[in-house]
Formats: C-alpha cells, sequence, structure tokens
C-alpha cells in the first residue's frame, strides 16, 4: 500500500447496514436478486468467510460482521480491511449532513421515497433513516415509491406509517420512467386530499 494512503482517512457511505456473512449478509439477501441458488449462495457465503478470515489473520481486522460490511456486495469489508474505513449508514449520514433534525422540529409530517421499497429498505436505507428521525420526534413518516416489492411491509416496524406507489397502474419500466413525474404529481395531490380531510 502506498504510504501516503496510510495517512489518509476513509468515511464510506454505505447504502445497507448488512454483515458480510450469514443469513443477513451479502450472499444471501442480495444473492438470489442476482439469480444465485440456494447452492451458490451458501458457497459465495462460504467463500466471503474463508475471506474474511485471512484478512483477521494477516491485518488483524474484523470484515465480517461490522454493520456495512455487506454493502455492496462486500465492498464495504474490503474497504474496512484494506484501508480501515468508518463504514457508516448512508442514510444517516445523509441525515447528518442535512441537518435534518433541526429542520423537522417544527414539521407535522415527513415525507421520504425511493425507487423500490422492499425487505432490504430496513438495512438502513434513506426512508428508514428519515423515519427514525421521525419517530424519535413523534412525527409521523410516509413513503413514496416507483414499485412496492416483497416484504415492503417491514419498514413499519422501523416508524413508517404509510408507503405508496406513485405507479397508478400496470405498466412497463420504460413507461413508468417516462411518466414518472406526472405520477409522482397525481399521487401528491391524493395524499395532500387526504392529509386535508383530516384536518
Amino acid at each position: 500500500m502506498h504510504p501516503r494512503i496510510q495517512e489518509v482517512s476513509f468515511k464510506v457511505a454505505c447504502d445497507v447496514d448488512n454483515p458480510l456473512t450469514g443469513p443477513n449478509g451479502a450472499s444471501y439477501i442480495y444473492g438470489p436478486q442476482k439469480g444465485g441458488t440456494p447452492e451458490i449462495l451458501e458457497q459465495l457465503d462460504q467463500n466471503l468467510k474463508h475471506f474474511a478470515s485471512i484478512v483477521q489473520k494477516q491485518l488483524g481486522r474484523n470484515i465480517d460482521s461490522p454493520s456495512g460490511a455487506g454493502a455492496a456486495g462486500g465492498l464495504g469489508a474490503g474497504l474496512l480491511g484494506f484501508l480501515n474505513a468508518d463504514l457508516q449508514r448512508g442514510g444517516e449520514l445523509l441525515v447528518e449532513i442535512l441537518k435534518l433534525e433541526d429542520s423537522v422540529k417544527d414539521t407535522d409530517l415527513l415525507i421520504t421515497g425511493e425507487g423500490g421499497i422492499n425487505h432490504q429498505t430496513r438495512f438502513g436505507k434513506t426512508p428508514v433513516a428519515v423515519s427514525r428521525v421521525g419517530k424519535k420526534h413523534g412525527i409521523p413518516t410516509i413513503a413514496l415509491t416507483g414499485s412496492l416489492n416483497k416484504g415492503y411491509e417491514t419498514i413499519y416496524e422501523e416508524g413508517v406509517m404509510a408507503v405508496f406507489s406513485i405507479i397508478p397502474r400496470l405498466t412497463s419500466l420504460e413507461a413508468a420512467l417516462e411518466n414518472g413525474e406526472e405520477n409522482l404529481r397525481s399521487l401528491s395531490t391524493n395524499i395532500a386530499t387526504i392529509i386535508k380531510a383530516s384536518f
């Protein structure tokens, strides 16, 4: 490693807080969406465990269990192991940089969003970081998304009150992207009507 790199500190924003291995690790959580079969996932997880044990032995760094080590297919673990990076939840880092807690003090409702919300969203993605701020301050949070996918209900446990898809009908991805602004405006109007009626 170049000596100058040793003088640099790295802060890494991870979009999820999964560990590298195990049932909530990179292989088992994200492998299926890449086409991994149960046999392949088990082999991948074993390979990552082996890699983590070598890094622990050679560099004295635990890259297996830290939060964010499983981000980006294990890139978080590599950055932690070889650059001694400080892994942080991307959503929480964004909340910190934007000083969101200071901004919401007199707020009645938080609205957040993500392209797709599913069971993985609870692993530290931005909607959950925003909803945790809302929960802490007693502010309800709703989430808007392009698609509601399997397991999206798990974010209710993180303080999200309701989740709405902006896509009003079955459509192709191309049409959904092309009509995104119009669909978002239409959904926002409907939500505003509900809010107005409740006061």
